[in-house]
């Protein structure tokens, strides 16, 4: 049921309340008018209240369970030949129930083949029953009924759950536009901070080169002596300079430039980051469920760079401190937290920007990435003297 959220939690105790109704009626009807022994009665009463609510989290074993036990409730009443058969009032009651649940919840071809699989279902049972089967009138009548309510339970209930599912496919579509936006807004930053770099940095770094290689001979009069060892030194530094700058150059426009892309950094990463920094005297301590491995790349790539940039900080502001990494998953949501002590060299926390023109870096850079995947996050110190990170984030996203 990938992409459907969870019932709300009213809805989720309603759905629960109906299923226990249903068994407390089932029963005594099954019994009284069926006359069916109690613990038979009961045991596949239970398992037709229990399947409808297995089906909100496993819909389709919940359905195949309902039927199963439907099938059994057919062949023990089909000795009562003055009852509602094949379907008692009960068994009509129960499988609308499940045929609403599937079609607002599911796909309408899953609703529609369990809806097309009891039919199926019951008309076989008939057909093997001989001494029921030669009373059309009765068996006609209850599966008219049952096919005639159910097909206009499931044609309103797949109305409201494909309404549902656009405005899911809507809203990730929408997201899936935002995130590109993101990457390419971040892009075009590289690219104009690189044109920026080269044709003012760079150039000014070229001039500061060039006048301290000629100053010695520019220069004339008296000086002191270490005067061109200075201005050696300044020129030495000048190219130093402009040989970084042609380096970060590269990386800003390896984006542009690159044939192959680059794997991005997942989950199962994190054990590796997490190493490079234990090397580099940072006390860490990592716990990730598994089951944030089978996320879609965007959210692992999310969860990746959340992490790295909390221990970032963590080196900058609290250098040495023991930091706890947990990524966690809890129903349908992912729960990132990077917990770090305070630092026994001494240290500050971070702060998120405000300016403009630090847009995608530290804290804000966090909030956005997790705010385009309709998650939350939250930062701010300890009690302890230390700071936390925590994102929460939809595993459906």
């Amino acid at each position: 049921m990938l992409g459907v959220p969870a019932l709300p939690l009213w809805t989720s105790r309603l759905w629960l309340l109906f299923c226990a109704v249903l068994i407390t009626v089932a029963v005594p009807v099954t019994v009284a008018d069926y006359d069916i022994g109690l613990p038979l009665a009961f045991a596949v009463c239970s398992v037709q209240a229990g399947s409808l609510a297995l089906a909100v989290n496993w819909p389709r074993l919940g359905a195949g369970l309902h039927l199963v036990a439907t099938a059994v409730v057919v062949l023990v009443n089909r000795d009562s030949p003055d009852q509602p058969w094949p379907l008692p009032i009960t068994g009509l009651v129960s499988l609308g129930a499940l045929l609403l649940l599937l079609g607002v919840r599911e796909r309408w071809t899953v609703s529609v083949s369990v809806w097309w699989l009891s039919i199926l279902m019951l008309v076989a049972l008939v057909a093997t029953s001989p001494d029921r089967y030669a009373d059309p009138d009765q068996w006609g009548v209850n599966l008219t009924i049952y096919s005639s309510y159910t097909v206009t339970l499931l044609a309103a209930a797949i109305a409201v759950g494909q309404r549902g599912h656009i405005r899911r496919d809507l809203a990730q579509a929408r997201r899936d536009v935002e995130l590109e936006q993101a990457q390419r807004r971040y892009v075009e930053e590289r690219a104009r901070i690189a044109r920026e770099l080269h044709d003012v940095v760079a150039h000014s770094m070229s001039l500061v080169h060039m006048k301290a290689l000629s100053a010695p001979f520019r220069l004339t009069g008296p000086r002191p002596a270490d005067t061109d060892a200075e201005f050696n030194d300044i020129a030495r530094l000048a190219r130093a300079a402009l040989t970084e700058m042609r380096q970060l150059l590269r990386a800003l426009r390896s984006d542009e430039d690159a044939s192959d892309p680059v794997p991005q950094p997942q989950v199962a990463d994190l054990h590796e980051l997490a190493a490079a920094l234990v090397k580099a005297g940072t006390v860490i301590d990592l716990s990730v469920d598994e089951r944030a491995g089978n996320t879609s790349p965007i959210v692992q790539l999310t969860i990746y760079r959340v992490v790295q940039e909390a221990l970032s900080n963590v080196v900058r502001h609290a250098p040495a401190a023991r930091t706890r990494v947990a990524v966690q998953v809890s129903d349908s949501q992912l729960v990132v937290s990077v917990h770090n002590e305070p630092s026994p060299r001494g240290g500050f926390a971070p702060v998120a920007t405000t300016r403009p023109d630090r847009g995608g870096h530290g804290l804000r850079g966090m909030r956005e990435r997790v705010s385009l995947l309709g998650g939350e996050l939250s930062t701010g110190p300890t009690p302890d003297g230390g700071f936390a990170v925590e994102a929460t984030i939809p595993a459906a996203a």
